[in-house]
């Protein structure tokens, strides 16, 4: 018999991973509030079958109602034989018509013949027909005082809500990577199976929160290894899923070591593995990061707890907005492999573009060695009005204090927009880890805390608020405008433009600067459709323009292809300019690495 049937939980207490689900009805059980009808809804491999067939033997034990079934009475072993005459398991699946629903009605209107209710047990219930569900209703809504229902299905949202109405909901959760573990090694040793932690992992990743695929998966393991399971065990059993390979791509595009991404991408192709599995495992990879950043504890359902512990490490020296833009840049990728892009052409382009990027790094605020010294690196090209400091308000946090527990004091500075370290006070809201300053505040800030005992300088004057120094054009837009400078500055101009209205991000990403001619800029769409919702707003698109590149330009719109995609950074810019293919592209940015 297979593992999972062999360990299907037969109480309460066997149900791992339900905590809420057994409280709820055990407590109902006791106090002899038992309903008409439950709905159990979740994901597959949760435990709703089992639930719905270990509340039917709580029901019609010989010694209950009981929260606890002996599972040695007549009636327990009956059902757990699946001999039981008053418990029917239906399968929504295959007698999901009005015939097989009227059948239905007519059975439960006679009493039990042996046990004290009747109970129904209908799996994947969202496989009902319209017709079928209707004539499901008056039945569910009233039914006769010796039966009962049990809904089971991985769709609640698919049931008619006058179904749902007449149920108590219970919805059941994903089950937790370590829960997951602990109970697949509690198997595992009394099966006499012998597998090592990283194994379990593995297998815990795969199964996505469901226990039985998680046991199917660790006997057809044990047959294939006839040994030792190991973590490689797995991956030649099932296939390489992209984990491994996107820990490693992890480091590189960390590192930003674009020669060494593209070597492991090349690695995976050749291993077999998917490239959109890959992509996939990358953003599942960055968004652990980011949780990591934000607050770790909430990675204890989602990893093993060495993985937590490792993703929690490599989020220290990341900041908030390189880990959004890998985010960003990685789901485009996705995206675009399952409108019919080359799926390892659009990963390799998006690691390219992100480690290449001058904006992908991210803002680090750690107290260096030696000198309580507050460090901001990393800060985008992204300008915001910078914020002034009020005497009377309290000042921003940054997320770093001094050692001696007091918030770092800032250094006079010119006039420039002053952050200070202190906490916020309590109960506000505290800003986003990101700092986005302005290139005045950019150039003028300067943070450091005084080292531990000096007391005797106080807390600097702020210095008067000043307006935002407008944004000087850069020393290559001097000149006439170009195709290349506006390719360069595409990003740029995007991202103001999408600032001011939201709505246009998605024609512009699909948006290619083709020319420029006569103070005119060309931009090809992708279609019809993008071009329209881009018209009314060719005003906003043209200040965007302006504002970068400090001269007027009008823009024209046009469908069709036949123009250079917009670069994403002056690096990739260069690299269209000596480059017209995408083998041209990569020895490019393999040039600029060496």
């Amino acid at each position: 018999m297979s593992l999972y049937r062999t360990w299907r939980p037969k109480s309460f207490a066997d149900l791992v991973g339900q905590d809420a689900v057994v409280r709820t009805l055990t407590h109902a059980i006791e106090s002899g509030k038992l309903a008409h009808a439950y709905l159990f809804s979740g994901p597959r491999g949760s435990g709703k079958t089992s639930a719905a067939k270990i509340l039917a033997r709580c029901i019609d034990c010989a010694q209950g109602p009981t929260a606890h079934p002996d599972n040695t009475c007549e009636n327990c072993v009956a059902m757990l034989n699946g001999t039981a005459l008053d418990v029917l398991e239906i399968d929504a699946a295959s007698n999901r018509g009005i015939d097989e629903i009227r059948a239905l009605r007519e059975s439960v209107k006679f009493a039990p013949s042996v046990m004290r209710m009747k109970v129904y047990i209908i799996d994947e219930a969202h496989m009902l027909t319209k017709e079928g569900a209707n004539a499901f209703l008056k039945t569910l809504e009233e039914p006769p005082p010796h039966a009962v229902f049990i809904l089971a299905t991985t769709e609640p949202e698919k049931l008619p809500v006058t179904i749902l109405s007449r149920c108590q909901r219970y919805a059941f959760r994903r089950i937790s990577i370590p829960v997951m573990i602990e109970r697949m090694r509690e198997i595992a040793t009394y099966e006499g199976i012998t597998i090592d932690d990283n194994a379990l992992a593995t297998i815990a990743y795969r199964a996505d929160g469901g226990l039985r695929d998680a046991l199917t998966m660790l006997e057809q393991a044990a047959a294939f290894a006839d040994g030792a399971v190991t973590a490689g065990t797995i991956e030649l059993a099932f296939g390489a899923t992209g984990r491994g390979f996107a820990n490693e791509l992890i480091d590189a595009v960390l590192a930003r070591n674009a020669s060494k991404a593209l070597r492991i991408v090349e690695e995976a192709s050749d291993a077999g593995t998917d490239m959109l599995v890959l992509v996939r495992s990358l953003i599942a990879q960055f968004r652990n990061l980011l949780v990591a950043k934000v607050d770790p504890e909430l990675l204890a359902r989602d990893l093993a707890p060495e993985d937590a512990a490792r993703a929690t490490e490599r989020s220290a020296d990341v900041g908030q907005p390189a880990l959004i833009a890998a985010l960003r840049v990685l789901s485009d990728a996705a995206s675009l492999t399952r409108m019919g892009g080359n799926p390892r052409l659009e990963l390799e382009t998006a690691l390219l573009k992100y480690v290449l990027s001058e904006d992908s790094a991210g803002v680090t605020l750690s107290p260096s060695k030696g000198a309580d010294t507050v460090i901001l690196s990393g800060v985008g090209s992204r300008s915001e009005p910078a914020q002034t400091k009020d005497r009377n308000a309290p000042p921003a946090d940054l997320g770093s204090r001094a050692p001696s527990g007091r918030p770092a004091p800032v250094e006079k500075a010119p006039p420039a927009p002053v952050v200070s370290a202190a906490p916020p006070e309590k109960g506000s809201a505290a800003p986003a880890d990101p700092v986005i300053l302005s290139e005045a505040a950019k150039e003028a800030v300067i943070l450091s805390g005084a080292a531990n005992g000096r007391e005797d300088e106080g807390p600097p004057e702020p210095p008067a608020p000043v307006a935002p120094t407008p944004r000087k054009p850069a020393a290559a837009n001097v000149g006439p405008v170009t195709v290349q400078k506006v390719r360069a500055a595409w990003t740029n101009i995007r991202g103001k433009a999408e600032h001011e209205r939201a709505s246009l991000r998605a024609p512009l990403s699909g948006a290619m600067v083709h020319s420029v001619e006569d103070s005119t800029l060309l931009l090809k769409m992708r279609n019809k459709l993008e071009l329209d919702i881009l018209k009314p707003h060719i005003a906003t698109l043209e200040a965007a323009i302006t504002e970068v590149l400090g001269a007027k330009i009008k823009v024209r719109l046009e469908t069709g292809s036949g123009g250079a995609a917009a670069p994403t950074s002056a690096s990739e810019a260069a690299g269209n300019e000596a480059a017209e293919s995408v083998d041209e592209l990569f020895g490019y940015a393999n040039e600029r690495i060496k």
